[in-house]
């Protein structure tokens, strides 16, 4: 199976980000391309090895947060995606 890479490394959702992707119809592509065109939204610092990235669509903004991580099931360093979400932006 062909897994989207972000920064050589593979991209695995844990089981509630795959819920959360789920209730907003995304799957790995998408949250590779929020990654990419994504600009960095961390509102509080965040550990070493951790991306906040958001992107605005319309007048909603959708999140992701991933962790660097080591799948043992793969056996190597993967891109955990720990959380997605969508809101609506401030003014």
């Amino acid at each position: 199976m062909l897994r989207p890479v972000y920064q050589s490394l593979p991209l695995v959702p844990t089981r509630m980000a795959m819920t959360e992707m789920m209730r907003l119809g995304m799957d790995e592509w998408d949250i590779l391309e929020l990654l990419q065109g994504g600009y960095d939204c961390s509102a509080s610092r965040r550990r070493e090895g951790t991306l906040e990235k958001c992107l605005d669509k319309a007048k909603k903004t959708i999140k992701v947060v991933a962790v660097r991580s080591h799948n043992w099931s793969l056996g190597c360093d993967v891109w955990a995606i720990t959380h997605v979400g969508r809101f609506t932006r401030r003014r």
